[in-house]
């Protein structure tokens, strides 16, 4: 009876092993997947400035064969078209597009590229972010520090990953805590029971 209690314990241990192992792999995966990015010239530029976009890893042109376009979006999928561009024959892209009259605050800057079915190419779209300052910084312009990787769902790029690999996590930190109450439980067997004492 107990040793088929163990070998159910173990085996549950095991299952859940398996799982969290599973589950990081698929974390690795998707963070080595080649997601588009956007770069700004400038993170910050008013209204009818002009700012100079770069990317990576959209849809490349094939020989003899353009690649759907790029359109540079305003920030949202549907926004204003500010730019449209092509990828070269290693998925980058190059545009400039000038800064639309909008309130002082963060925007986006959306790169869409979109398949003649109409869906959105693997990896797309891309975001960089935007700001548009008030009056009295409106001709300060600040460098790009950093550029945001995009993903296929349009509320998020971090999410879904951020999502797999803390499952992950959670999955080993289970098969964990398994393995150290089986432990105990076999240090607790090991020890002899004291024999009663005998009062005469």
């Amino acid at each position: 009876m107990r040793t088929s209690k163990r070998l159910g314990l173990k085996g549950v241990l095991g299952g859940a092993g398996v799982a969290a192992g599973t589950m990081l792999f698929a974390a690795a995966a998707w963070a080595c997947t080649n997601l588009s990015t956007l770069n700004l010239s400038n993170a910050t530029g008013a209204p009818g400035s002009q700012v100079t976009v770069t990317g990576s890893s959209f849809t490349p042109s094939a020989a003899g064969q353009v690649a759907p376009p790029v359109v540079l979006h305003f920030n949202s999928l549907t926004g204003p078209a500010l730019a449209t561009t092509h990828t070269n024959a290693a998925g980058d892209i190059t545009a400039t597009f000038t800064v639309p009259q909008a309130q002082p605050g963060d925007y986006v800057i959306v790169a869409t590229q979109t398949t003649a079915k109409g869906t959105p190419e693997f990896g797309t779209p891309a975001r960089a972010s935007l700001v548009i300052p008030g009056p009295s910084s409106a001709g300060a312009a600040q460098p790009a520090t950093a550029s945001l990787s995009s993903s296929a769902p349009a509320t998020g790029s971090g999410g879904i990953l951020g999502w797999a690999i803390g499952l992950g996590a959670g999955g080993l930190a289970l098969f964990g805590a398994g393995i150290g109450a089986v432990a105990a439980q076999a240090r607790r067997r090991k020890v002899p029971a004291t024999a009663p004492v005998r009062k005469d």
